[in-house]
């Protein structure tokens, strides 16, 4: 062992586990980064030029080459995955294919200099087997909700077997992992709440991308019909059924209306087609550039979620100056400031949501007036403060060690 504490960072994908090896690598910390999305523009070698198409979007990460490792495989399965037909054969594809990698990290674990390994659930169970044998603190990086808060509040789409497969590796992860990172205060509250003991679950709340989103210059016509706009999947979790619901209610109020749906389809995105003709819009998942050329034109942003940890589109919003509409169940909740840059909604409750929406439409001016209030309160959720809260929390569990 080197005589800094250092942590090996871990997950089959990418989503916020970059940022968690930027922040280490900014402080001193990182082990390695080891991850199924390529990170560097050196890894384009190691990934098929098809498969190295599927990673375009992911911006390279600024980190050195040496700690940097990519594991294209993993998420070459996971698209394989997503192509096969019934859906429940994908799901346990993309299942096998966390496991896979789980496997796979772990056996490389012995020959890596570090005191401490975070791996993403699902993907951390033999690695974290392996951890404990060689007596490094295991940090359990937890994307979502507690599982049986997730099942509570909107089911599971995969079958009953491999649900209580998943929900079996996932608790056998918790048994071995000395800390759980959690995405939002609400997450990790759904974490104590389902038995993990209080001290052992720790909140690093998201960040976004001022640069990008900070800069966006705002072409909202003053006469024109308030746009809403829904970024992600069109799924249950996301609530996309009770949105098309409510913007029903708004667009029969309020003629002119429009909701713009950014994302993949997802099982629910049929449901926007029996709203009125022209009243709304799709497009795929965007690039950021693209996302944020969104947030330019639009008015609100809806995010009513049954389940969203966190909710990083609701960040990127507040930062390009766009007020919100989010229900109690997305984390990113602590960003609003009721009635200054947004509004939180009880989830579940599609008359609320169509209240509260019908308020926008019928108000403009005021949406707009609100941009200042916005932009304002994003400063507090940049990836630059990610890093630091990240990185000392880390080097303080470093320092506590096994204990």
């Amino acid at each position: 062992m080197s005589d800094s504490p250092r942590a090996l960072v871990t997950h089959p994908g990418r989503q916020h586990s970059h940022q968690a090896a930027v922040a280490l690598e900014k402080a001193g910390l990182l082990a390695g980064y080891w991850a199924g999305v390529p990170s560097l523009a050196e890894h384009r070698g190691v990934a098929p030029h098809r498969l190295w198409n599927r990673f375009v979007r992911y911006a390279p990460v600024p980190l050195p080459p040496a700690p940097a490792r990519a594991f294209p495989w993993v998420p070459g399965l996971r698209q394989i995955g997503n192509r096969l037909r019934p859906r429940g054969l994908a799901e346990r594809v993309d299942f096998a294919a966390c496991r896979l990698f789980d496997r796979a990290m772990a056996r490389r674990l012995a020959a890596v200099d570090s005191a401490a390994v975070v791996a993403c659930e699902i993907s951390a169970l033999a690695l974290f087997r392996e951890a404990r044998r060689l007596r490094r603190v295991t940090l359990l990086d937890a994307p979502s909700l507690h599982h049986a808060a997730q099942d509570r509040l909107h089911g599971f789409s995969e079958t009953p077997s491999l649900h209580r497969r998943i929900v079996a590796v996932k608790e056998a992860e918790l048994a071995l992992a000395d800390h759980v990172l959690t995405v939002s205060e609400l997450a990790r509250q759904t974490y104590v709440d389902g038995g993990v003991p209080a001290d052992k679950v720790h909140a690093v709340p998201l960040g976004a991308d001022l640069a990008l989103f900070g800069r966006v210059e705002r072409r909202v016509p003053a006469d024109s019909p308030v746009r809403f706009l829904f970024g992600g999947a069109a799924i249950r979790r996301k609530a996309f059924d009770l949105l098309v619901a409510a913007f029903a209610q708004v667009a029969r109020e309020h003629p002119g209306v429009h909701l713009r749906h950014v994302g993949p389809r997802g099982e629910l995105g049929h449901l926007a087609e029996s709203l009125p003709a022209g009243s709304w819009s799709a497009t795929g998942p965007l690039p950021q550039a693209g996302w944020a050329e969104e947030l330019a034109a639009a008015n609100v942003l809806v995010l009513p979620s049954r389940n969203d940890s966190y909710g990083m589109v609701v960040a990127e919003a507040l930062a390009a100056g766009v007020p919100v509409i989010v229900s109690e169940m997305v984390g990113a909740k602590e960003l609003v400031e009721e009635g200054g840059n947004g509004w939180v909604v009880p989830v579940e409750d599609v008359a609320a949501l169509a209240a509260r929406m019908s308020w926008c439409a019928g108000h403009p001016d005021e949406l707009r007036g609100m941009e200042p209030a916005c932009r304002r309160s994003a400063a507090r959720a940049t990836w630059e403060a990610y890093h630091e809260r990240y990185a000392a929390l880390v080097a303080g569990l470093l320092e506590r060690g096994r204990g």
